[in-house]
């Protein structure tokens, strides 16, 4: 497994494409350029609080004048002998380099009354002192939050370079599927795993179209993937990735395709397809609901995202709170329900069942070359998404 995992994060290197979009546009994008500040913060020395300003310490009192020192203006030829009122934010102007705030001012008929000891310089902002110019705003391949875009907006940044979004294709592959939305025959199924995979994709920022079901024979697997080969960087599908002569997709795939890997020791999980034709990558994923599941947190993710910006899943150590074996070769991925920080094996051991996993609380990875779970040992434990 952590070799496909492996493979999967150098492809996904392999498929970055850039862009540039107005900054407005660029959140939670993962920015493919250094940014560095344009600009000082603030430009000039500013109030930091209200107050009032003056040109020197020699005299004991000042007249104070009417006019107010307002932000987002700038003052010239003020008279050096008064004392302005200032607001905060308001750039101090030249020859005012004394700061009392409104606080320690005493004003006794219209004149300040100075007490130096009253003079707090050290509250006004220094230009540059929140932002130097050419400081770094974000670095490459860091993720645009929402925190991150008002900083590059509050230095002036009109436009980002961006890895622009993948070109995802999600189609399910079964002649007994039907969309959920339609009503059902005894002997048809509805399709879940399409839904599971395209609200799985839905927190990263790319593009996703829903391709609908594929009926499983060979003709329409190879008109499919012969007429959608240049629209979509990645598809992904489920069913038919078996290595039986009814299974289609991957028939086609292994005559048609470069095979990065096509066999994983996990379960659930298996059989799954990594492929690759021409510039588009492909995952055929098996029908079974969980299997998909655990390729689209562990692999897919990893292709996708393989700086982990955006996944939001976590491995946390629980102790075992059951005894049971496993195959020694493979990675074993088991139901558990959390209490008391112990797992407990869920109690519905068949991989296909869906509910199963609605009714628990993550898998407990037992990796390969462990023949057992011991009660009272940790494990790894990826906890299911709220």
């Amino acid at each position: 497994m952590k070799k496909a995992i492996q493979l999967a994060i150098l492809h996904s290197n392999r498929t970055k494409k850039t862009s540039e979009i107005d900054l407005a546009d660029s959140l939670n994008f993962v920015s493919s350029k250094e940014i560095r500040s344009q600009i000082n913060l603030p430009e000039l020395d500013s109030a930091g609080l209200d107050g009032f300003i003056i040109s020197n310490k020699k005299s004991s009192k000042f007249p104070v004048s009417l006019k107010i020192i307002e932000t987002g203006k700038v003052y010239k030829n003020l008279n050096i002998k008064y004392a302005y009122r200032i607001n905060t934010g308001a750039s101090i102007p030249r020859n005012f380099k004394n700061f009392i705030s409104l606080e320690n001012a005493f004003i006794e008929n219209e004149y300040l009354i100075l007490s130096k000891s009253k003079i707090s310089n050290k509250d006004i902002k220094k230009k540059g002192e929140d932002l130097k110019k050419t400081q770094i705003l974000i670095k490459k391949n860091q993720k645009i939050n929402f925190i991150k875009l008002a900083l590059l907006a509050s230095v002036g940044i009109k436009k980002t370079h961006i890895y622009s979004p993948l070109k995802v294709g999600v189609i399910s592959t079964g002649n007994e599927l039907i969309d959920y939305k339609k009503k059902k025959k005894d002997f048809q199924t509805f399709d879940s795993n399409k839904l599971q995979i395209i609200n799985f994709l839905k927190k990263y920022q790319i593009q996703i179209e829903d391709l609908g079901i594929l009926k499983d024979n060979f003709k329409d697997v190879e008109k499919f993937y012969r007429t959608k080969n240049s629209k979509y960087d990645l598809i992904i599908s489920s069913g038919g990735s078996s290595f039986s002569s009814g299974d289609h997709t991957s028939s086609y795939l292994i005559k048609n395709t470069k095979i990065l890997f096509q066999y994983l020791r996990i379960q659930p999980g298996r059989p799954i397809i990594f492929a690759k034709k021409k510039r588009q990558y492909i995952f055929s994923l098996p029908g079974n609901p969980l299997a998909v599941m655990v390729n689209l947190k562990l692999i897919i993710s990893k292709f996708i995202d393989p700086k982990n910006l955006y996944t939001n899943f976590k491995f946390e150590n629980f102790k075992s709170g059951f005894n049971t074996n496993k195959k020694f070769n493979i990675t074993k991925f088991i139901r558990v329900k959390i209490k008391d920080k112990t797992a407990y094996e869920h109690n519905t051991r068949g991989s296909a069942k869906l509910i199963s996993t609605a009714q628990s609380d993550g898998f407990m990875i037992v990796e390969e070359g462990i023949s057992k779970v011991v009660k009272g040992r940790s494990y790894p434990v990826i906890k299911f998404e709220i």
